[in-house]
């Protein structure tokens, strides 16, 4: 696997107040991430761009680059991180039961991915650093529903993300590519 990559629509809570987005992103499993966001009437040319390389992450708005600190860096990553752990990318995979996978990779955290009954993922849980100096773990949960193919890769159309117990965003696929390495 190379790379995947979306677009689609995310519906995100920032304080509270629901906020409509259009979204792309492109991901090079466990290695870099390039995630870009627009409020749709707005246009594109609006766009939020974050990137995320293995050493560090800037973000580009508004034609200014600023990069991240170190722990809002690597909060991003581990956030990518999911996305190659549910290609089951090169990750350490073990049977924890019938129905749930532990994956884990050096330099990430572990995650703990539920089946459903046809064996798509369904679920994930995953505690990943704080974007805050200071602050504690966020522990997240993962709901998926529906898929998207390409290339024979599937991957969940539809993605519920719950940090700490609080819903923060719901992402809609609506076009998905997977870049596969031509070995």
């Amino acid at each position: 696997m190379r790379a995947i990559s979306w677009t689609g629509t995310m519906r995100m809570l920032l304080e509270g107040v629901p906020v409509d987005l259009a979204v792309e992103a492109r991901i090079e499993p466990f290695a870099r991430a390039r995630f870009e966001s627009w409020v749709p009437s707005d246009g594109r040319s609006t766009r939020r761009t974050v990137m995320i390389e293995r050493d560090g992450g800037f973000v580009v708005h508004a034609g200014a680059q600023t990069a991240l600190s170190p722990e809002q860096a690597r909060f991003q990553r581990q956030q990518a991180g999911t996305y190659a752990y549910l290609l089951l990318a090169p990750a350490f995979v073990s049977a924890a039961s019938g129905t749930r996978l532990n994956a884990s990779r050096d330099g990430y955290p572990p995650i703990v991915l539920t089946l459903a009954r046809d064996g798509r993922i369904a679920a994930a849980e995953y505690r990943i650093a704080s974007p805050d100096r200071d602050g504690m773990a966020v522990r997240q949960r993962l709901g998926f529903t529906g898929t998207v193919s390409s290339g024979g890769v599937r991957f969940p159309r539809g993605m519920t993300l719950v940090q700490d117990g609080r819903l923060v965003s719901r992402l809609t696929i609506t076009d998905f590519s997977a870049e596969l390495d031509p070995a």
